[in-house]
């Protein structure tokens, strides 16, 4: 993978932890305000789940996501300066 894959991967990682508690109360929440069906089915019970991990530790995770993809980006972004450089500077003979 390369360092703006990366980079990407990690904005697309901070950008699921706040909107996928988001879609999963807009899309459960007026049929949890009804009432719990007994039992809940398996599928609703993971995605409920996983928002509620998203929401509770979103900011513990995003910051250090966001830092590390800046980096990323920066990294990448000086690499492929460099490499067009040497390319460059290669074909001269």
């Amino acid at each position: 993978m390369r360092y703006r894959g990366a980079a990407l991967s990690c904005f697309v990682l901070v950008a699921g932890l706040f909107g996928l508690p988001a879609v999963v109360w807009a899309v459960y929440l007026p049929s949890l305000r009804q009432g719990l069906p007994n039992p809940i089915p398996l599928y609703e019970k993971a995605l409920l789940e996983t928002a509620v991990f998203c929401d509770v530790w979103k900011w513990l995770l995003a910051l250090p996501l966001v830092g590390v993809g800046i980096v990323l980006a920066i990294v990448g972004l000086t690499v492929s300066r460099g490499q067009s450089v040497s390319c460059a500077g290669g074909n001269r003979t």
